[in-house]
């Protein structure tokens, strides 16, 4: 395969060098507020109506928030194993993991259950919240290990007039499965994934036939919200395939080509799989890849410099779905569904900005402290740290989701 692409010039790859001159941060956050728009269809009419474009071009396959979702673990697929492959050791790369993913999910957590979960009980006869019938609701060993596990906090009888009832922040569930995926990166890693780039290939055709079975009903996965670990274990295989689809991308960059040939390939296959073969969600991965990247690296586009004042993106997905919630339960009746977008944006991006300024860049900004610490603590020389450790806290150095 080498020698097929032997001829390709840096310009003719879809993943051009510098790999972290990129459009990664535009990207995610365009990703972020499309989550937002797709979601406030589903909380502001229910699930029984769809209204979603998206849903309605692909004959209810699929929104724009579950493409968004799929796109995020392509990009961090990419950007997780090129961390993994800059580390140097196993605990640096889980120590920029936790930095990251942790201290934002758990504030949004906290924040979207008490907060979040309490205006809910403001009405008529409690215009300041119900704290007796709050608190007397909350199952505090189930939210410790939704904590724990990285699972959304979810809570009988909150938002009870909402279309979406009982469920303050759905959207953090995936937190869970991007998780999974970094420890499966670690796990695949310490079996040679450095020196053996074709098992992260190997991966993803696995993931990728999981899928296809599913989707041909010849492999039955439910999602079962009673279950204490992976609720949604139904869309693990599409999120693997795609998060897979990236870090194979990344390995075999230097031999994947840009063509717009491919990019309109891929574009057809979409439309096709949406109006007559209805297998849109087996296009997706690798399609979805491919487009990804296209646009990441495409050199009339370059917003290289996108998060030079923070990367809001995690911040935007963490908040987004409370802030429709809040907005629905004290407005619903005058504002509909477009109004509920461009209230509820806003409002989710100042969250986002807060929770960047005060939660996630300060505790990327501890990395080197941390690491230094625990040297000492283990009776190593200070100063050992990656060579990513002293670059700007952006997706682009692969630090983020």
């Amino acid at each position: 395969m080498k020698k097929l692409f032997s001829n390709l010039s840096g310009t003719d790859l879809l993943i051009t060098e510098p790999v972290n001159k990129n459009n990664f941060d535009l990207l995610r956050f365009f990703l972020a507020a499309l989550v937002i728009y797709s979601h406030g269809f589903v909380l502001y009419y229910g699930t029984n109506i769809d209204t979603e474009p998206l849903r309605i071009f692909t004959n209810n396959q699929y929104d724009f928030g579950g493409v968004a979702v799929s796109l995020f673990f392509v990009i961090s697929g990419f950007l997780i194993v090129r961390s993994f492959v800059h580390s140097n050791s196993v605990y640096e790369y889980l120590l920029k993991r936790v930095l990251r993913i942790v201290p934002g999910f758990v504030v949004a957590f906290l924040l979207s259950f008490i907060i979040a979960g309490y205006l809910s009980t403001v009405d008529a006869s409690h215009p300041y919240g119900d704290v007796s019938f709050y608190f007397s609701r909350i199952n505090f060993k189930r939210l410790l290990l939704q904590v724990i596990t990285f699972d959304a906090p979810r809570g009988a009888a909150l938002f009870v007039n909402n279309p979406i009832p009982n469920r303050v922040n759905s959207p953090l569930w995936t937190i869970q499965y991007e998780v999974i995926c970094y420890l499966l990166v670690l796990l695949f890693g310490l079996v040679q994934l450095k020196k053996k780039p074709v098992l992260s290939v190997v991966f993803f055709l696995a993931s990728f036939s999981v899928l296809v079975l599913q989707e041909l009903s010849y492999i039955p996965i439910e999602n079962d919200m009673h279950r204490p670990f992976m609720l949604y274990a139904a869309e693990m295989p599409r999120l693997m395939a795609a998060f897979f689809a990236g870090t194979s991308i990344y390995f075999f960059r230097k031999i994947v080509p840009r063509s717009k040939y491919i990019a309109l390939f891929f574009i057809a296959a979409f439309v096709v799989a949406s109006l007559w073969v209805m297998k849109f969600v087996i296009v997706l991965p690798l399609a979805g890849a491919y487009l990804t990247f296209y646009v990441a690296y495409h050199p009339a586009l370059r917003v290289h410099s996108f998060a030079k004042r923070g990367d809001f993106s995690y911040g935007l997905y963490l908040y987004g779905w409370p802030v429709q919630q809040l907005l629905i339960h004290f407005f619903r009746k005058d504002i509909g569904v477009y109004g509920l977008f461009l209230l509820a944006l806003p409002l989710a991006f100042l969250a986002a900005w807060l929770s960047w300024r005060y939660i996630e860049s300060p505790f990327l900004k501890k990395k080197k402290d941390i690491h230094n610490l625990v040297a000492r603590l283990r009776g190593r020389p200070e100063g050992i740290v990656a060579e990513t450790a002293n670059l700007p806290a952006t997706s682009n150095t692969g630090e983020q989701l």
